[in-house]
């Protein structure tokens, strides 16, 4: 999906903003933060690229559970470990390290691990999916908010426009796809007719044009004629 229109109404970068972004995208240094459970479907996807990226051999232990040898029923300590069982260690417990750094202490304290890398990632999933029917009325409700979707009396176009972004957000984060035109259409149809009717109709009999906007660009069109339109209005 287009990203442009995250950005609509983005202010000039902050130090609270490059702290956000940090924590979304991660560093070299540092993996992506998980800090909304919500966040967990795109957030699994960047954490799980970039510990490939930087650590490849400890995602492994996200897979797999880590049993840590014994000799005779009793765990060996790390100098009786040998070379390869010493480096499976090491990885286990990094992977166990990045974990903890990229999930919020609010959300890792919830979850119902046994220690190991793959206890603590199987039981994050969990706590995200819940239960079958839980998933299922939540994106069900996320869609048909999406289809009776509205503009309000009481809202202006931002304020329209805002609202429908963060929802479209909120449907991404759960999976829920929409194609492109029916994202624009929505959006147009929520809009005030007696307000937007004119430009819509001539935005549209471009045909060829208007099939090519994405939604980041169909809402910059939108300001910028509300922009030329407050311009107009008489001193």
């Amino acid at each position: 999906m287009d990203n442009e229109f995250y950005n609509a109404f983005s202010s000039p970068i902050t130090i609270t903003q490059n702290a956000l972004l940090e924590n979304e995208t991660g560093t070299s240094q540092k993996p992506p933060k998980l800090m909304d459970i919500d966040d967990y479907n795109a957030w699994s996807e960047r954490f799980g690229n970039w510990v490939e990226t930087y650590h490849l051999d400890a995602w492994e232990h996200t897979e797999e559970p880590y049993v840590r040898p014994t000799t005779n029923g009793v765990q060996q300590t790390i100098r009786e470990m040998s070379i390869e069982e010493k480096k499976k260690y090491r990885y286990e417990k990094l992977m166990v390290s990045l974990l903890q750094q990229a999930i919020k202490e609010d959300i890792l304290i919830l979850l119902q691990h046994d220690g190991t890398a793959h206890s603590i990632w199987t039981e994050l999933e969990a706590k995200f999916i819940g239960s079958d029917d839980m998933l299922k009325n939540k994106m069900s409700l996320m869609k048909k908010e999406f289809d009776l979707f509205r503009g309000l009396k009481s809202e202006n176009t931002k304020q329209i426009i805002e609202r429908y972004c963060n929802l479209v957000r909120n449907m991404s984060k759960l999976g829920i796809k929409k194609d492109t035109d029916e994202l624009i259409e929505k959006l147009a149809d929520a809009l005030p007719h007696e307000i937007w009717g004119t430009f819509l109709m001539m935005l549209r009999n471009n045909r060829k044009e208007y099939k090519k906007l994405t939604l980041g660009e169909f809402i910059k069109h939108l300001e910028a004629q509300e922009i030329w339109s407050s311009e107009k209005l008489p001193e």
